[in-house]
């Protein structure tokens, strides 16, 4: 039924508690748990182009630490998704993990469809709806939009309305 599982993380300890529920969906059903994490790119990469030499030679070092940051941010991911795919693979689940760069939900939708998943496991944070409605919410966008079944969590002590 799932062969293979998307659990996107973000970094916080609330969207870890999604891990032990894609585990356990993915040793029951023999599925690969591929844990993602989307890193939104630095806005600074993109700077217009300046005339004058000063303005030109400033652009490109503000795009080159933009650069340096989101290769950075990249690294912290992959160091952070690691740990938990050897954390699942020591309870026998099959895990992978992959960073990718872009808007979250966007992102997680393509992946899930470029790695032909069958099933997205992943928390909601827990707002209510007018936090929901001014922020707007990954967890809403993929549920709505989702073409495969969405397992989403709610945090333990959370209110949602």
């Amino acid at each position: 039924m799932f062969d293979r599982i998307i659990c996107p993380l973000d970094g916080s300890r609330l969207s870890a508690q999604a891990v032990p529920y894609a585990g356990e969906v993915g040793k029951r059903f023999d599925a690969e748990v591929v844990l993602v994490r989307v890193i939104s790119p630095s806005g600074l990469a993109i700077v217009p182009q300046a005339t004058g030499t000063d303005s030109a030679i400033t652009s490109d070092i503000i795009a080159q630490d933009a650069r340096v940051k989101d290769v950075d941010n990249a690294a912290n991911a992959k160091r952070y998704l690691i740990n938990w795919v050897a954390s699942l693979k020591a309870q026998g689940v099959k895990a992978s993990y992959q960073v990718t760069l872009g808007t979250p939900a966007k992102a997680i939708m393509e992946l899930t469809e470029a790695q032909q998943a069958s099933l997205i496991v992943m928390m909601s944070h827990g707002r209510g709806s007018f936090k929901r409605a001014i922020m707007g919410s990954v967890a809403d966008e993929i549920l709505r939009r989702s073409s495969v079944p969405v397992l989403i969590i709610r945090p333990k002590g959370t209110d949602e309305k």
